[in-house]
């Protein structure tokens, strides 16, 4: 445990050296606000709406969908497929770490370091736009918000280190990345709340665990779930579906890779 800890801390501190990255994307976070909110407005002043949106809600509703998907969304895949193609794989195999731990550990950290500031960035935005947003009144409301975001958090580390996994067996899988994570924010409700999809597409989404990444946290917060139990239910499922996938993976790829003497 204490060695995940000291890789969590050093990741921590690697991370911290890309501040200036972090301000210039939220100086984009703050100039893409601005726009949704003009657009919106211009919308909604004419008489027009969107589904059963407020505008206040369809504003919350982007403006968290920004910060999930900087917070939930993992990215760890990318470098799973570069230590395979490479054969740095190898470097893991003797050392007494596990593979999913790791970059488990180093995903966390990294999430908690863009979280800070987000929610910083996120604050202060609302001050100047807390006539266009809603806030949830019941303290529990925001409660089980912060849970599903943990939540999300990881389902979308496990999704994301089961497609590195598949590099062991499939040699254009960056392809296949690619094409799956545009899939992955359509059907999560990253570009447009799932309610307002056709109705056959609505209903592919809700077999899907996707939706819990961004569309579920939102919809807790606007009060929009009525029964969250299931829902939470549905989500741990999913949780410990991906985990033991995830293990499964590891297992046979570590099996292919010494077979083939990578």
């Amino acid at each position: 445990m204490k060695k995940y800890i000291s890789l969590f801390h050093i990741n921590w501190q690697n991370s911290l050296q890309y501040r200036f990255s972090l301000v210039v994307y939220i100086g984009g976070y703050s100039i893409y606000i601005c726009v949704l909110l003009y657009l919106w407005s211009a919308i909604y002043s004419e008489g027009q709406s969107v589904g059963n949106y407020t505008l206040s809600q369809l504003m919350t509703y982007y403006i968290l969908q920004l910060m999930i998907n900087s917070i939930i969304f993992s990215y760890v895949s990318w470098d799973v497929i570069d230590n395979i193609k490479t054969g740095n794989f190898s470097n893991f195999l003797t050392k007494p770490l596990d593979y999913y731990v790791y970059w488990f550990t180093i995903n966390i950290s990294g999430k908690m370091l863009e979280a800070v500031f987000i929610i910083i960035t996120a604050g202060i935005v609302s001050i100047f736009v807390s006539d266009y947003i809603s806030f949830p009144h019941n303290p529990v409301t925001l409660a089980y918000f912060i849970i599903s975001i943990i939540l999300g958090i990881i389902l979308a580390f496990e999704m994301d280190f089961c497609i590195g996994m598949l590099t062991f067996w499939l040699t254009q899988v960056r392809t296949f990345k690619y094409m799956l994570q545009t899939m992955i924010l359509f059907f999560a409700g990253a570009m447009l709340p799932l309610d307002l999809f056709p109705p056959f597409l609505t209903k592919t989404a809700e077999l899907l665990p996707f939706r819990y990444l961004v569309y579920f946290p939102i919809s807790i917060y606007l009060g929009t779930v009525e029964d969250l139990l299931p829902s939470f239910a549905m989500l741990l499922l999913w949780i410990i579906l991906f985990f033991v996938l995830s293990r499964i993976l590891l297992f046979r790829g570590i099996k292919r890779y010494e077979a083939v003497g990578a």
